[in-house]
């Protein structure tokens, strides 16, 4: 009885797992980023700006939000290089920002975050 029970479970499981939608990589990344920001056209901001249509535009520029005078003035255009940057450790691209984020240290795991990013906010 017991091997019937462990065996239906097993399949349960199975058929739970392939229900399931699975998350991409850049899913899970940007899993920490939802909290505070949002992707698509028309979405309010949160405690971030909304990044629709943020990549290759000046950093501070999401009309609704106020942002640090250090952002505004910062000259920043969200391209690949000073994205990269900033989402390795913010602080150390621009102090005095508001963003409360330590950063990622993984290269490979920025590399596909932005790409995700690049993809959701067009």
């Amino acid at each position: 009885m017991a091997i019937a029970l462990i065996s239906f479970g097993g399949l349960a499981a199975e058929r739970s797992n392939a229900a399931a939608p699975k998350l991409s990589q850049g899913d899970r990344l940007w899993f920490q980023c939802r909290a505070c920001h949002t992707l698509k056209k028309n979405e309010p901001h949160k405690l971030g700006p909304n990044l629709h249509g943020f990549i290759n535009a000046k950093a501070a520029t999401r009309p609704g939000f106020k942002y640090s005078k250090a952002l505004t003035t910062s000259g920043i255009v969200w391209n690949d290089a000073e994205l990269d940057q900033w989402i390795k450790k913010p602080n150390d691209l621009l102090k005095g920002h508001r963003m409360n984020y330590a950063g990622m240290t993984d290269a490979s795991k920025r590399a596909l975050l932005i790409k995700y990013l690049k993809e959701k906010t067009r």
